[in-house]
């Protein structure tokens, strides 16, 4: 691809009318974070469609969504997302997923945006199984779940501290902590930002974590950064009471 010429760069999203204002609004959300998370080389347009179904460029099939890479010097991608089937959908799963679906659907196409810049032609079968794994993941990191998965599973959190105690960063105007699921992730956090380099790491149990530190947390008005990554600290919030909530909720799916 290093032969076609393309002048911009970043993700937009266009919304037409039509489309319902939270599903808008969830994506937008949704792409702020994207663009922190993840490169975007080349400019990608997400067209958020009312219709419940739109067609195939070439098969004239229809889909939930498309994503199409051109060939064509300055011609750029852009993905298309049927969202006209969200009413449906909050009366079958409740709006929350309904909502998670949606941009399941949004991330699964921005996966094959990834695989296009790495392989135009790359092998549509094989990529969509790799788009739908790691669309999965890519929701599961925006929402935290993988936080609270992967600190049952280890049964342990790490944060960090340094001589000085823990450090707080502010969130949204509200002093937040942070909080990773792995070992591995902290210490790439630390890698990342020269700031926390002189920072160690400490190992939390699991039990203490939902023990102590949490109700602890609550107490003293911190929300919970979890997951921080990179020289913007992205991750997801969450208020010590829900995060608890949710952990008992994944142990009781479990």
């Amino acid at each position: 691809m290093t032969n076609i010429q393309y002048p911009r760069s970043g993700l937009r999203v266009r919304c037409e009318q039509g489309v319902n204002s939270k599903v808008k609004q969830a994506c937008l959300n949704f792409a702020k974070w994207l663009r922190l998370y993840m490169e975007f080389p080349i400019r990608v347009v997400v067209y958020l469609k009312p219709a419940k179904q739109i067609k195939t460029i070439d098969s004239k099939e229809l889909v939930s969504a498309t994503f199409f890479g051109p060939f064509e010097r300055n011609v750029e991608p852009y993905i298309r997302v049927a969202t006209g089937d969200f009413e449906d959908l909050v009366s079958e799963i409740g709006e929350e997923n309904a909502i998670c679906s949606i941009l399941n659907t949004m991330a699964h196409e921005l996966i094959h945006y990834q695989q296009w810049l790495i392989d135009p032609n790359f092998d549509e079968e094989k990529a969509e199984v790799e788009a739908e794994n790691e669309s999965r993941k890519l929701i599961d990191e925006y929402y935290g779940v993988s936080f609270i998965i992967e600190i049952i599973v280890h049964q342990k959190v790490w944060t960090i501290e340094n001589e000085k105690g823990f450090p707080t960063t502010i969130s949204d105007g509200e002093k937040s902590m942070p909080f990773w699921s792995s070992e591995l992730r902290t210490q790439e956090f630390i890698k990342s930002v020269d700031f926390y380099k002189k920072y160690h790491i400490l190992e939390i149990s699991f039990i203490d974590f939902v023990n102590r530190w949490l109700p602890s947390l609550e107490k003293d008005e911190l929300i919970v950064g979890t997951n921080l990554k990179g020289k913007y600290l992205i991750g997801i919030d969450w208020n010590p009471k829900e995060l608890l909530e949710q952990i008992k909720n994944e142990i009781d799916f479990y």
